[in-house]
């Protein structure tokens, strides 16, 4: 049996919160007996009174959000002064009592009451019952004419909440990051939190849904406040009206908070056992939407919500909602042939790890998709070994030089009938790649980009729904490879407006409905990342960008019109934003080098609406971090490096350390950033067996635009390794530097660039190359092209970034790491590899996980790994 929700559609709303598992909201099972309220709340300021009551054994919650809540106000009408028979004063309060609404800040303290009386949380908390000094003191000393400061919460609210600060005695400082620290199952720490994710805008822009204990609630964005959106007994109720489900797997279903929805948000669309269903978030409709033979794949709504679309053997399908027809729009596909659906390549390189290849028009009335046929695409053959029944995997699997698969862009009727074809005749087949297409607003033509296999060029080009010859707006070059935009779009007056790095920096770019240039939005030497929204009312273009940091994004917006780039995002670090979809909220998602991620509202023009997340991460404050500092090294045409250095927590500059580097280098993947990346454990564990842990960006990684990344155009590795010496040759003449003891890391490319860098350069005592291309002959025609262009067009770059070809020259401890099932860097990296350094009489380790593939970890990895690098750096298990 196999349950499943389909993936995300594209322009439809999916709700993936898992992220959200700080939301700690109490369950209804937790309610107090009558009279008594569920919660009391008080402010943070009463930071002794949170610790009393801990010292008394309550449990004390810290609000992370801003919020409003109506809540039970004690009006202090009278203090009424008392002594006991020990002489001591006491008072009572004299009350009257109010409902009222009230904005609680994040750190606010709240107490659950509980289902059962306690005695200490009443002689706290109620304003009722005589007071002694201390607990006057506790409270605040508060007098007539005052609000009691302890407000009380009646029912049940679902609310983002965390645990405390400990009370310092229950707290170990000054603990050491070790190997148990960051791995162990016992003693690992939490240096990230749990930060609020998964919000989705609903399309009014006032309201999202966030998932609270275990629920999917619609909240307030400004209030905060929340209803049940997903009622799971409702949609349990519809759902049992389908013979096909089975009890037990309905109430599963009806209680997950990972769906597809409806575009307007009344139904959702599931996937039970091979076939698609359909029921109304009030259960008031249920129907099984497919019962043929077959797994339907990325099931997708059309924008009414009328039909959905999939894949199924190949072929691309659409069924009607009200009526369950199902109709295969094409009738080609199975084996090789791929309607809609990418294949292995189309999927790793040019989708960004997506299938999906069809396009509702904007009238629902038509499909665009791409037809891939990998009958020209070699077979490349996995095995594994480590299995009982030696499995073997067969992918169609296109290596730098061989032949691509073929592509077709059709077009077909909702209706059926047979689909339209655009005419490529303008361009040799087998040698061009359809990188992206898309409908324009009036749903009578598509766009789509065409790039050489190459890349070094882009047509923009547009056709008829009816397919034929298409029209080119315009061609994009370079003097190295041409990166693809986003999608483009489109304004009222039929002007486009999409990315383009043609000057060396990603910049915004309007153009007339022909493909005339009209005007560039933004300029300089930094780049737009990307673009977030176009209010077209307003006459803004939201989008992200690196203007004020190159290690820092922020959100931006700059008139449509021309005009100056306003920053909204003014805390230090790297935001993550969503906008809301009438442009006048936004969430950011934002933390630095120092701070923990945290999530706020803000208003359009950046102003602070309320917080959603502080996400404190108390733990964090027991450990013992060493300095993390982040820097430029100068090369020698005056370039600037980005880099990082992590030192010992008891770091002494009278003494010489050895260095690790950690680096990935891959173009335009730059690793160094001003954000908090869960606390750096992995660096500050190494630093605290006595290293220097040193990671730095070459300029092609650095993301310092497309001009820089160019550097590694037909040759990489070459520029990369020249600047990562540079960099080491800077660390080297610090005075706490030991030079002899430097090692190097990297997984993927950065597995590639430590097998370069110890086959041709003497400056690493060792290092560890995971799933490394170890000669860029054995990886795949899209990525590899772009850089390097086909071997048959560079054979003397091919040759110079061999790591095989330079196994002879090794130098250094050298250990490969690769997973026996890598589909994407194949072990035939490793092995050669491994060949061409036996044959050299080159000592080396070796590694292989038999049932790992492009991703390794896991208990033995890591401490493999960091017993390696202890052996290279000649450091005691101490």
């Amino acid at each position: 049996m196999r349950i499943s929700f389909v993936s995300f559609p594209s322009g439809v709303v999916a709700l993936c919160l898992l992220a959200a598992l700080s939301l700690v909201g109490p369950s209804l099972a937790g309610q107090p007996q009558a009279g008594r309220p569920y919660a009391y709340l008080f402010p943070a300021a009463m930071s002794n009174l949170a610790e009393r009551l801990q010292r008394e054994g309550v449990e004390v919650l810290e609000l992370r959000e801003d919020i409003d809540l109506d809540v039970t106000v004690y009006d202090i009408e009278q203090v009424v002064r008392e002594a006991d028979d020990g002489g001591r004063g006491g008072v009572t309060f004299e009350t009257r009592s109010e409902q009222q609404s009230k904005r609680f800040e994040a750190g606010t303290m709240l107490v659950k009451a509980g289902r059962e009386p306690n005695e200490t949380v009443r002689r706290f908390l109620e304003p009722d019952g005589r007071k002694g000094r201390r607990t006057q003191r506790l409270l605040g000393r508060p007098t007539a004419g005052q609000a009691y400061p302890v407000y009380q919460l009646g029912a049940y609210v679902p609310l983002t909440l965390g645990q405390a600060r400990p009370l310092e005695h229950k707290r170990e400082f000054d603990k050491p990051i070790t190997f148990e620290t960051v791995y162990g199952p016992q003693k690992r720490a939490n240096f990230n939190g749990s930060p609020v994710g998964g919000l989705t805008w609903l399309s009014d822009g006032e309201h999202y849904l966030q998932r609270r204990d275990g629920k999917l609630y619609k909240v307030h964005a400004v209030s905060g406040r929340s209803t049940l959106f997903v009622d799971p007994n409702a949609l349990a109720a519809g759902l049992r009206r389908l013979p096909a489900m089975r009890p037990k797997d309905i109430e599963a279903i009806s209680k997950q908070t990972w769906l597809t929805m409806s575009p307007d948000h009344s139904a959702v669309l599931i996937d039970y056992e091979d076939d698609l269903y359909y029921c109304t978030l009030d259960g008031s409709m249920a129907v099984r939407l497919t019962s043929t033979p077959g797994r339907e794949e990325e099931s997708t709504f059309d924008p009414q919500g009328r039909f959905v679309a999939f894949v199924k053997e190949g072929n691309l399908y659409v069924v009607d909602v009200a009526t369950q027809t199902e109709r295969a729009l094409t009738t080609d596909g199975g084996g090789l042939i791929r309607n809609g659906l990418a294949d292995w390549v189309y999927f790793e390189e040019v989708l960004n790890r997506r299938s999906k290849m069809f396009w509702w028009s904007p009238d629902s009335s038509a499909i665009a998709f791409l037809r891939t046929d990998d009958a020209p695409v070699p077979e490349f053959t996995l095995t594994n070994d480590a299995s009982r029944s030696d499995r073997v995997e067969q992918t169609r699997y296109p290596r730098a030089g061989e032949p691509n698969p073929t592509v077709k862009l059709g077009i077909v009727s909702t209706a059926g009938g047979a689909a339209r074809w655009v005419d490529l005749q303008e361009y040799t087949e087998g040698s061009y790649l359809i990188m992206n297409a898309g409908w324009m607003p009036d749903s009578e033509r598509i766009y789509f980009f065409v790039q050489d296999r190459a890349q070094t060029w882009l047509d923009i080009d547009t056709a008829s729904r009816r397919g034929g010859e298409p029209r080119r707006l315009l061609r994009e070059t370079t003097p190295a490879w041409v990166e693809p935009p986003a999608g483009i779009e489109f304004l009222a007056d039929g002007d486009l407006l999409f990315t383009s790095e043609h000057t060396g920096w990603k910049h915004l770019y309007l153009y007339d409905k022909n493909g005339r240039h009209k005007r560039a939005l933004t300029e300089g030497q930094w780049e737009v990342r990307d673009i977030q929204l176009v209010d077209r009312e307003g006459g803004w273009v939201y989008f992200t960008g690196t203007r004020d940091s190159h290690i820092a994004e922020n959100l931006y917006r700059v008139p449509l019109a021309g005009g100056d780039v306003q920053r909204l995002t003014e805390s230090a670090g790297q935001h993550r934003v969503d906008i809301s979809p009438n442009g006048k909220y936004f969430i950011d998602t934002w933390s630095n080098a120092s701070t923990p991620t945290k999530v706020a509202l803000r208003t359009a023009d950046g102003a602070t609406v309320r917080m959603l997340d502080t996400n404190p991460v108390h733990e964090r404050h027991e450990y013992r971090f060493g300095a993390c500092e982040q820097f430029q090294i100068p090369m020698s045409d005056g370039f600037l490096i980005e880099a990082s250095l992590v030192k010992p927590a008891d770091f002494n500059e009278c003494r010489k350390y050895p260095v690790w580097f950690t680096t990935y280098a891959g173009p335009h993947m730059p690793s160094i950033s001003d954000s908090w990346q869960g606390g750096r454990t992995w660096d500050h564990m190494l630093a605290g067996m006595g290293m220097l842990v040193f990671r730095c960006d070459p300029r092609s990684a650095s993301g310092k635009g497309a001009c820089s990344a160019w550097t590694a155009y037909r040759q990489l590795g070459v520029q990369e390794l020249k600047d990562i010496e540079e960099a080491i040759e800077w660390l080297k003449k610090q005075p706490y530097v030991d030079g002899d003891r430097i090692g190097m890391s990297g997984h993927s490319y950065g597995g590639f660039m430590t097998a370069y860098a110890l086959t041709h350069s003497k400056l690493f005592a060792g290092g560890i190359a995971g799933a490394p291309p170890t000669d860029w002959h054995f990886y795949d025609t899209i990525y590899t092209e772009r850089f390097m262009d086909t071997p048959q067009n560079n054979p003397e770059g091919y040759a110079k970034t061999s790591v095989v070809k330079a196994a002879k020259d090794l130098h250094g401890k050298l250990l490969i790491i690769h997973g026996g099932i890598d589909d994407n860097v194949h072990l035939q990296n490793a092995f050669s590899l491994m060949d061409a350094l036996q044959r050299a009489d080159k000592p080396f380790q070796v590694m292989v996980y038999p049932q790992s593939r492009h991703g390794i970890g896991g208990m033995h990895y890591n401490r493999l790994m960091v017993d390696f690098i202890r052996d290279v750096l000649q450091l005691s298990e101490n």
